[in-house]
């Protein structure tokens, strides 16, 4: 899970992200974060394995092609 440039309110949890008690989900997770920002978005507390991305690293999440967007966004099927 990456969050990008992302308005976190302090609803959201100071780890982060929660395995449910089990901590084999722990070693198969990715818990990424890019310029967020809210009260929630101090990532002291999150957990060991969270990471702050950098504008290079998230930026391999955030382009549309990551999604196929450009395949799918606006209603409209770009042909191959």
């Amino acid at each position: 899970m990456v969050f990008s440039q992302t308005y976190m309110s302090r609803v959201i949890s100071p780890e982060g992200w929660n395995d449910w008690g089990n901590l084999t989900r722990d070693k198969t997770v990715t818990f990424g974060e890019h310029r967020c920002y809210g009260e929630g978005a101090d990532y002291k507390g999150r957990v060991a394995y969270a990471k702050q991305l950098t504008d290079s690293e998230a930026s391999l999440f955030t382009d549309i092609s990551y999604i196929d967007g450009d395949q799918w966004l606006n209603g409209t099927k770009i042909p191959s």
